[in-house]
C-alpha cells in the first residue's frame, strides 16, 4: 500500500491556462501579484508574471500557466487593518509579510516581516487606497512595527507620524513598485481575481458567524524551540541518546546515512519477532515523508523558510522488566505545517489573554515536541471506554465536562493532541472541550486546524481534504491510478490514518466499510483509520457536513503500551528515556 503514501505537502495541481478576470478592491479578496521571497526585506518585484497586470495589457483577461504553489508565491490579499477603507497588502504564500515602503531607497516597495518575531531591524506596513476608475493604488499611511516580549510577545502597529509618501502613488518601471509623488508619474495597476480557493469553507463556518475583529493574541517564543536548540549533534536531542540509536539522528532532515541506520534498525525489529501492527515499509515510507517537510512559508512567527518541520525520526525497540520488547517510531516535530497555516481566515477562533480586552489566536509558534508511535500490534478494543482505562488516569474530554453526556468514542478521548499528520502537525480529537464539533464553532482554519489559547503551532480537528484546495496535505493526485488512499498520519495508538474514500474512486479496496472508529480491516492491510465524512447538525438546526480526521477515542489498545502518554508514575527518568532514546 505504500504507492498510497502522500509525498507532498503542498498542492501542486495545475492551473495551466486559468483566466483571470479584473476586478475591483474589496477587503479580503486576492490579487493576483508579484513573485514574493522569503527574504524580510527583498524588494517586491515582477518576476514571471506581469506585477498586478500594469499598463494597458490589464483591460481585459489575464491568463496564467501555473502550479498553485507558485500561483500562490504571486497573490496578495487587502486586509483592512482598521474601520477606514484603506487596505495592507499581505502576501498569500508568506502571511507574516506586508508591503512596506523604503524610504532609505526611493520609497521601493517590499515586503517585510509584521505578524513575528523578527531578526534585526523591525519595520511596518503601508495601507492604500484604490481608485476603481483610475486604477491608481495610493498610499495613505504607514504603521510602525514593534514587539516586547517576556514569556509572551505583544505586537503593536502603530501610526508612523515621520511617513512623508503619504498620498503618492505607485509606479511600476524596470520591474521594480515604488511609491512616487506625482499622478503624471502612477502606473495603473490592474487587479485580478485570484483563481486560489482559500477562503474559510461553508462546512467550516455552519453558522455563518460573522468575523471577529478582535486582535491578534501575543505569540510566544521559547529559545528551547528553536532549531539551533533542538537539532544538531550538540543539540538537545541527540544528547539524550546512548549508543544504540544515535547513527539514526546523525543528520537532520532528509539524510542518506540516517536513512541506511533507521532501515537497519526496522530490519532488527523485525528479524527479534515483535508481531508489528504494520510491515516495517510502512514505517521507512512514513519516516521518509515526515522528514521531507521544510517550511516554505514565513507563517510561523519564530520560524525561518527553509527549515526543517520534522528534524528527527527514529526506531526504538526496548525491553521491559519482564524482558519483552517494545518497538517504537519516534518524532521530534515543531508541530506546524509547511505551508500557509490559514490562521488569518478563520471567522472566530479560539479566544485568549494578555492583551487589553478579548484576543484571538491567529499567529502560531515553533513547538518543540517529542512523539512516541508504538509499532507493536496490541490489539484492538471492542469498547473504547471500558478497555482503554488508563484513558481515565490520563483524563479526557468527557471527564472535564462530566455528567453531560454518556461516554462515547467522541468524549472518552485525549484533552490534547491523539495523532500526528504526515507534514508534522498534531490532530485533535472532532470535539472540543465543550464538548461539540469544533467545526460547528466556526474556530477552524481553512485546514481544519487552530492554534489554542497557551500559542505553539496550529493543531488539527478537521480533515481539509478538497480536490481543489492548494496547501492540503492530499489532493486528487493521490487517487488517480491507486487503489487506496493515502496514508496521511497516526493515531498514539499506533493505528495508521488514511485519508478519506470518495465517491468518484468507488472501487478502491476498502470503500464504504467503515465502523463506529472510522476504521477498518482488509486486504491485510491490519486495522486503519480513515479521514471520512458525517452530517452533523448545529444547536440552531443547520445542517453540514464533518470532516473527520479521528473521531477522538482510541481503538488501539493502549493500556500495555509502556508509558503510553507517561500516564503512569513508574514511567519517569530513566525509563521513560529508555523506550525514547536507548540506553
Amino acid at each position: 500500500m505504500m504507492n498510497a503514501i502522500s509525498d507532498r505537502f503542498i498542492g501542486i495541481a495545475s492551473l495551466s491556462g486559468t483566466t483571470l478576470t479584473v476586478t475591483s478592491v474589496t477587503e479580503g479578496t486576492l490579487y493576483v501579484g508579484s513573485v514574493i521571497t522569503t527574504s524580510n526585506d527583498n524588494a517586491f518585484t515582477s518576476a514571471t508574471i506581469t506585477a498586478f497586470g500594469t499598463g494597458s495589457g490589464g483591460t481585459g483577461t489575464y491568463t496564467v500557466s501555473s502550479t498553485s504553489k507558485s500561483l500562490s508565491s504571486t497573490t496578495v490579499s487587502g486586509a483592512a487593518p482598521s474601520s477606514n477603507s484603506y487596505f495592507r497588502l499581505d502576501s498569500q504564500l508568506h502571511p507574516n509579510m506586508t508591503i512596506d515602503a523604503d524610504s532609505s531607497n526611493s520609497y521601493i516597495l517590499k515586503f517585510r516581516d509584521n505578524f513575528g518575531h523578527a531578526s534585526g531591524t523591525l519595520y511596518g506596513y503601508i495601507v492604500f487606497s484604490y481608485n476603481n476608475t483610475t486604477k491608481y493604488l495610493t498610499a495613505k499611511k504607514r504603521y510602525s512595527y514593534t514587539y516586547t516580549c517576556s514569556t509572551t510577545c505583544v505586537e503593536k502597529h502603530t501610526p508612523d507620524s515621520s511617513f512623508a509618501a503619504a498620498d503618492y502613488y505607485v509606479n511600476y518601471s524596470n520591474g521594480v513598485y515604488k511609491l512616487v509623488k506625482s499622478v503624471s508619474s502612477a502606473t495603473p495597476i490592474y487587479l485580478f481575481n485570484a483563481p486560489l480557493t482559500v477562503t474559510l469553507p461553508t462546512d467550516f463556518n455552519p453558522l455563518s458567524t460573522s468575523y471577529s475583529i478582535d486582535p491578534a493574541a501575543p505569540f510566544t517564543y521559547s529559545a528551547t524551540s528553536a532549531p539551533s536548540y533542538v537539532e544538531g549533534t550538540s543539540g538537545d536531542v541527540y544528547k539524550r541518546f546512548g549508543t544504540n540509536y544515535k547513527t539514526q539522528v546523525a543528520s537532520p532532515g532528509t539524510n542518506t546515512s540516517t536513512e541506511t541506520a533507521a532501515n537497519t534498525q526496522l530490519a532488527a525489529i523485525k528479524s527479534a519477532g515483535v508481531k508489528l501492527r504494520y510491515d516495517t515499509s510502512v514505517y521507512a515510507a512514513f519516516r521518509k515523508a515526515l522528514l521531507a517537510n521544510t517550511l516554505v512559508s514565513a507563517s510561523i512567527t519564530d520560524g525561518t523558510p527553509g527549515q526543517n518541520m520534522v528534524p528527527y525520526v527514529w526506531f526504538t525497540n526496548e525491553r521491559d522488566s519482564s524482558n519483552v520488547y517494545h518497538p517504537f517510531m519516534v518524532i521530534v516535530t515543531y508541530e506546524n505545517q509547511s505551508s500557509p497555516n490559514g490562521l488569518i481566515d478563520i471567522a472566530s477562533p479560539p479566544g485568549a489573554s494578555g492583551c487589553t480586552g478579548w484576543c484571538r489566536t491567529r499567529l502560531s509558534n515553533l513547538d518543540y515536541k517529542v512523539l512516541r508511535i508504538p509499532m507493536k500490534d496490541y490489539g484492538t478494543v471492542s469498547s473504547a471506554v471500558t478497555e482503554n482505562s488508563i484513558m481515565d488516569t490520563i483524563g479526557t474530554l468527557w471527564s472535564d465536562v462530566t455528567n453531560t453526556q454518556s461516554k462515547d468514542v467522541y468524549n472518552y478521548a485525549s484533552k490534547a493532541d491523539n495523532g500526528i499528520l504526515v507534514n508534522g502537525a498534531v490532530t485533535f480529537p472532532a470535539y472540543n472541550n465543550q464538548l461539540g464539533f469544533s467545526q460547528a464553532y466556526s474556530e477552524l482554519s481553512p485546514y481544519g486546524c487552530h492554534v489554542g489559547q497557551g500559542g505553539g503551532g496550529p493543531h488539527c480537528h478537521a480533515d481539509s481534504y478538497r480536490s481543489s484546495w492548494p496547501f492540503g496535505i492530499y489532493n486528487a493526485t493521490d487517487y488517480s491510478g491507486k487503489t487506496h488512499p493515502p496514508l496521511i498520519g497516526f493515531g498514539y495508538d499506533g493505528v495508521a490514518l488514511f485519508g478519506a474514500y470518495l465517491s468518484d474512486y468507488s472501487t478502491m479496496l476498502g470503500y464504504n466499510t467503515l465502523d463506529s472508529f472510522g476504521g477498518h480491516n482488509h486486504s491485510s492491510i491490519g486495522y486503519h483509520y480513515h479521514a471520512h465524512t458525517m452530517t452533523g447538525t448545529t444547536s440552531s438546526n443547520i445542517s453540514y457536513t464533518l470532516h473527520i480526521l479521528m473521531k477522538g477515542a482510541y481503538i488501539g489498545l493502549v493500556n500495555s503500551v509502556p508509558c503510553f502518554n507517561s500516564a503512569s508514575s513508574s514511567c519517569t527518568g530513566q525509563i521513560l528515556n529508555k523506550f525514547t532514546y536507548g540506553n
